[in-house]
């Protein structure tokens, strides 16, 4: 086989893998796995990735290790060798890999969402939204944004993350993207205590195909929680004749006390323990919360309280979600042991956490009617004791004064408890005629104040689709019939930096702070079009080493020096950084330089764009890194105004001198 066939094959099982078909991608890749002029680290990735496509994440971890051993600087295969260790789990050890390639691919948006997502499993949420905020920032995509709504759902942050999900569904055209946004909203109103509405959710899965078999366990907790008992035994059991994790297990632990079956609860919990599965932070105090609530329905009451008074002393106690459960568990233990008021006092409590709480509501009150029943019987005692005190009084008070006298003291006491009687009913009533207005007032203003929240979020939202589609056509205008050509990851960036132009028309946006962004476009399509393709051009005739060798300024044994780092970029054999923008702007200025000639025969034969072109862009380049990119480094503040960023921003995009194109079309050509 010849290099350019075993070229083209390599080509068509990418492009099996970008069409899913993973087991012709495996076919074709191992027509090419021997070839002697091709065997570089790609072809154990794409080997990998359609070992993976196939649930065969065990092969793939053994063709990446391979691979690595070959190429043991490799950061594409060590990402990859990241990912596949995360899907068994092996959350530290693929951590540790991600850690390796971020050296050399900590500037790529998908390499950033992908060590997020490790980071997130890994409990790092801190160091997940930092990630993922970089990768947006450098272009990242609907899966960056799914993926930091994932890190709000952990921190606990349901309704920020049910509604970033949400928007993510509503926009994305990709089935898996869209199936996985609506399982997150999923969980998120599960968590909320919406379980009728996560239900609904999943069935809509469920009848696509798209339900994963890891959120059987939710939907059929959600299912119990609506009242649709047969639905969820068919979703245990089909969970359970798969393999149900530590998470499902006490999901089904939870279902049982639901239904009262402490015994079948304590059961789930047990072999939960020994269930293989990702610990999610809180794991262990909901473990306490359930094997708490189980051993009280079993009378096991010493041991419910030491499970219930442990969970109590976690600080996931203060949740929402479970937090209530242990209060009311606790009220329970205490009624069954006639303290009511301290049961009174955990019911209170459970209601502060979640005012809807049913469970709590009815406890509270036949708790407080127990507690009213007690001191009705103590006063009604102490009465008939001071009834029969004063009864003596009288009697002796008979032999001491006349019968006029007394009966006249009778009528006037009577009188007194008359109008203290009164008196009190008149301020029970005021009392709870003002409670009822301060009731009915922070109801108003509530009510107002979530009107004009959502008015403004509404707003909100139409102005930013508003500027999405006005940076679409700017960019879709720009690139023109060029626009099929251009990279995903410059699109991307295009995009940012055109809708945060067209956002900083309406607001307070320093000019600066756009600049950068269109100043990072720049520089992506002169790392794309200067640096990876003349990157292949090399690769292609074996020119790398001609070209090397010319541009040599000193060899001192093993260490060589170059004219500069722009030529020291393409040395494979040392590990260095990219050529900045400023750097390729230098060499386009200097290509008429005799070290720098096969880059001109790269330029001419790749690009034809007129000589002078490159002149222009090379000042042009300049000019955007030291007013633009890097103002401070060239002694320039960093303050500049709009009238600078139009004008370089229409050079970029729409007219760059006398080309009547944008500098972006030019090179896309």
């Amino acid at each position: 086989m010849n290099k350019k066939k075993a070229t083209a094959l390599l080509e068509q099982a990418k492009l099996h893998l970008s069409l899913g078909q993973h087991e012709k991608a495996e076919a074709v890749i191992k027509e090419v796995a021997y070839e002697a002029d091709l065997r570089s680290s790609v072809l154990f990735a794409v080997l990998a990735d359609a070992q993976s496509g196939q649930d065969r994440t065990a092969e793939a971890i053994g063709t990446l290790e391979e691979g690595l051993r070959r190429f043991p600087r490799d950061a594409d295969l060590e990402a990859r060798m990241g990912q596949a260790l995360l899907e068994q789990d092996r959350v530290e050890e693929a951590l540790e890999r991600f850690a390796r390639a971020r050296e050399k691919l900590g500037r790529d948006p998908s390499f950033l969402t992908q060590h997020a997502f490790a980071l997130i499993r890994g409990g790092r949420l801190d160091q997940a939204e930092s990630a993922l905020t970089t990768a947006l920032g450098r272009g990242a995509g609907a899966e960056a944004k799914l993926v930091l709504a994932v890190a709000r759902g952990k921190r606990g942050l349901y309704s920020e993350a049910e509604e970033m999900a949400a928007r993510i569904e509503e926009a994305s055209k990709s089935v898996r993207l869209t199936a996985a946004a609506r399982a997150l909203r999923a969980d998120c109103r599960l968590f909320m205590g919406d379980a009728k509405g996560a239900l609904e959710l999943w069935k809509v899965l469920r009848a696509e195909g798209q339900l994963d078999d890891g959120q059987l366990g939710h939907m059929a907790y959600a299912a119990e929680l609506s009242g649709e008992s047969a639905l969820c035994d068919e979703l245990s059991k089909e969970r359970l004749e798969g393999t149900p994790t530590s998470e499902d297990l006490l999901l089904f632990a939870q279902i049982a006390n639901l239904r009262g079956d402490g015994e079948e609860a304590q059961r789930r919990l047990e072999a939960s323990e020994e269930a293989p599965g990702e610990r999610h932070p809180g794991h262990g105090f909901e473990v306490l919360a359930t094997k708490g609530r189980a051993l009280r329905l079993t009378m096991r009451r010493g041991e419910a309280r030491a499970a219930l008074e442990e969970a109590a002393a976690m600080p996931e106690f203060q949740s929402a979600r479970l937090g209530p459960k242990v209060h009311i568990d606790l009220g329970h233990l205490a009624a069954e042991e006639g303290d009511f008021d301290r049961a009174a006092d955990r019911f209170k409590a459970a209601l502060a956490m979640d005012a809807e709480d049913p469970e709590a509501k009815r406890a509270l009150s036949l708790t407080e009617r127990r507690v009213a029943w007690r001191a009705e019987v103590e006063a009604s005692a102490e009465a008939k004791v001071e009834a029969a005190k004063a009864e003596a009084a009288a009697m002796r008070r008979r032999f001491q004064v006349r019968e006029g006298e007394l009966e006249a003291l009778r009528r006037e006491l009577e009188r007194v408890k008359a109008a203290q009687r009164e008196a009190e009913e008149k301020a029970r009533k005021a009392e709870e005629e003002a409670r009822k207005a301060e009731e009915e007032a922070r109801r108003a203003a509530e009510e107002g104040r979530a009107a004009q929240e959502q008015k403004v979020k509404e707003e909100l939202l139409a102005r930013e689709r508003e500027w999405e589609e006005k940076a679409a056509e700017n960019v879709d205008r720009a690139l023109g019939e060029a626009a099929l050509s251009c990279p995903l990851p410059l699109r991307n960036l295009l995009m940012v930096a055109e809708k945060t132009y067209q956002t900083a028309l309406y607001t307070e946006l320093p000019a600066a702070a756009v600049a950068v962004l269109y100043s990072g476009a720049l520089e992506r399509a002169l790392f794309v079009w200067f640096v990876e393709r003349f990157d292949r051009w090399l690769s292609e005739g074996g020119r790398r080493g001609p070209f090397l060798s010319g541009a040599v300024r000193e060899r001192r044994g093993k260490r060589v020096e170059y004219f500069d780092h722009f030529v020291e970029a393409f040395d494979h054999e040392r590990a260095g950084r990219a050529p900045s923008m400023g750097e390729v702007g230098r060499v386009l200025s200097k290509r008429n330089e005799p070290y720098l000639k096969p880059f001109r025969d790269f330029l001419e034969e790749s690009h034809k764009l007129p000589d002078g072109f490159y002149d222009e862009l090379a000042s042009f380049v300049q000019w955007s890194k030291e007013r633009l990119r890097d103002p401070a480094a060239h002694g320039r503040g960093i303050e500049m105004g709009y009238d600078e960023l139009k004008r370089f921003r229409e050079q970029l995009l729409f007219s760059f001198g006398a080309h009547g194109k944008g500098v972006l079309r030019m090179l896309m050509g």
